[in-house]
């Protein structure tokens, strides 16, 4: 077996490997072998026709395929390992990655046979100076504080949050909770979307139209009313920007939203809390380490970004496809989540996942460069996860599931174990260059 390299751009290789005949003959008459034992030649038994017998049965041209990709599958991994242990001549780093495609070059009888293989390799990476960078973008790092405001907003979404709503017969008023049938038209003609049943909204919010729940205040259910709105000049809807529309609504329901008062007694009823006071004050505690940790992930991303950008990497396809196939992946299972089909969201963003997948090049790419280049700099200073760390982590996810064990046995432990390898080494480089 022979074989030779050739370097290609984007970190990848060509590798064209020539097989003599007296080496590939063996697969050839296995190849016989093992086609004549999957059918019925009249006179042998299965798998005992002769060569002859069968090259008139089946064609020879279709023995000589078996026996190639017999061959490839013998000898392509013998090759990779022999690479990778410099066991060929190879003195470079080689590390295939992702699925290789395989060429068969030349293929006749009584011939050699000769194929190539086309790989990325993991690529070579010159980081910048990364410990510089890390230090120049924490100095601009923001201190977090909680003011009253914020602390105020959060304590009246968490009484709102427990609202009770009373259903009453009286006039609805601004801060009522109402349920609505609305039609609007323009011109005389229904427009696109103009209409609802039993749509709920809140009085003075003003999530709607201006002056569209001016109008409803005053009705009792049962009531209906007519009446005309002009959408401001800046609408959302271009199509109705600063034009009349016209407006038939019914009130179906109005009920009266009872908000509790922060008080001790509705503190205590939240949680271990002694008073109103101390819900405030584990709010603020709460409020205060979620800015940290958001500032936290925003100055990590600029370090990662800017290391990224300016180390030389030569980024290959196969790792920029395999990103926007999780990208994807990704999108997918949140719109699921989201109870929507996803032949219904593609409708929706009038897109086909190939069209998705061209649009986030820039993005993956950008993704993988951070990914290798936290790979790299946890190489250069021999960043590693301690196997019982490993091990904890991986345990952490497999507790977030209803029934672990359940779950365990419809999981690869090994897998598992792998992602959290690199959820901890990720961490620690992360670490690493907060501390530089």
């Amino acid at each position: 077996m022979n074989f030779t390299i050739t370097n290609l751009p984007k970190s990848e290789v060509e590798i064209e490997i020539t097989i003599p005949f007296s080496e590939f003959e063996p697969h050839v008459k296995k190849a016989a072998v093992l086609i004549s034992e999957k059918i019925e030649i009249e006179g042998f038994r299965k798998g005992r026709a002769p060569y002859d017998v069968m090259k008139n049965k089946v064609g020879e041209a279709a023995i000589y395929e078996e026996a190639a990709e017999l061959a490839v599958r013998r000898t392509y991994p013998e090759v990779m390992t022999g690479i990778k242990n410099k066991e060929l001549g190879i003195s470079e780093d080689f590390t295939p990655i992702g699925r290789p495609e395989i060429t068969i070059t030349k293929l006749a009888p009584g011939n050699e046979l000769v194929f190539k293989i086309k790989v990325a390799l993991l690529p070579k990476i010159s980081l910048p100076d990364y410990k510089a960078i890390a230090q120049k973008i924490r100095a601009k790092k923001e201190e977090s504080a909680v003011g009253d405001e914020e602390t105020d907003k959060t304590i009246r979404w968490l009484c709102d949050a427990r609202t009770q709503l009373v259903t009453v017969a009286r006039p609805a008023q601004k801060g009522d909770r109402v349920e609505v049938d609305f039609e609007i038209r323009h011109g005389g003609v229904k427009i696109e979307g103009g209409e609802s049943q039993n749509h709920p909204l809140v009085l003075g919010e003003g999530r709607f139209l201006p002056g569209f729940e001016d109008e409803l205040a005053g009705l009792k259910a049962g009531q209906k009313k007519e009446f005309t709105l002009t959408a401001p000049e800046d609408w959302r809807d271009k199509a109705f920007a600063g034009k009349a529309l016209d407006f038939s609504a019914r009130m179906n329901l109005v009920q009266e939203r009872k908000i509790p008062e922060l008080t001790d007694e509705f503190a205590k009823g939240l949680g271990d809390f002694a008073s109103a006071e101390a819900l405030k004050q584990n709010v603020r505690e709460g409020l205060l380490r979620e800015k940290k940790e958001k500032e936290t992930q925003r100055v990590r991303a600029l370090i990662m970004e800017e290391i990224a950008e300016r180390a030389e990497i030569e980024v290959p396809n196969v790792l920029v496809a395999g990103e926007t196939e999780k990208m994807l992946a990704e999108l997918k299972s949140g719109a699921e989540q989201m109870g929507m089909q996803w032949a219904d969201y593609l409708a929706h963003v009038k897109k086909t996942p190939e069209e998705l997948q061209n649009g986030w090049q820039g993005e993956a790419e950008k993704r993988v460069r951070i990914a290798l280049c936290l790979g790299e700099i946890a190489r250069q200073e021999k960043i590693k996860p301690a196997e019982e760390e490993i091990t904890a982590r991986a345990n952490q996810f497999l507790a977030q599931y209803q029934s672990p064990d359940e779950t365990a046995k419809n999981i690869d432990a090994k897998q598992l174990k792998e992602y959290a390898r690199g959820i901890l080494k990720n961490e620690k480089v992360f670490e690493f260059l907060e501390t530089v």
